[in-house]
């Protein structure tokens, strides 16, 4: 069974600032590709997002914390489309 959930966010200071879903919003949280569960640490499998800063990023995974774990990017938006993201959200 997959239990993996869609979040967006904004790519600050090398973490993603979540937007929605907005029982999460604001919070920064980091990605890794390990299983929630997992036995080691998640940054082990981190996934780096300096590259992206500034930049909207459509994610899927498990939130765990300060984690997005299982994490998977699944849209780098545009500089168009992160600017309407900033618009709408208000950033």
């Amino acid at each position: 069974m997959n239990d993996s959930e869609q979040y967006l966010g904004l790519v600050k200071n090398g973490r993603l600032q979540l937007l929605l879903p907005e029982s999460e919003a604001r919070n920064d949280v980091r990605l890794t590709e390990m299983p929630k569960q997992a036995a080691i640490r998640p940054e082990v499998q981190e996934i780096a997002l300096k590259k992206h800063e500034g930049k909207a990023v459509m994610v899927l995974g498990q939130l765990s914390g300060d984690w997005i774990c299982s994490a998977e990017i699944v849209e780098l938006a545009s500089p168009i489309v992160t600017a309407l993201v900033k618009k709408m959200f208000s950033i």
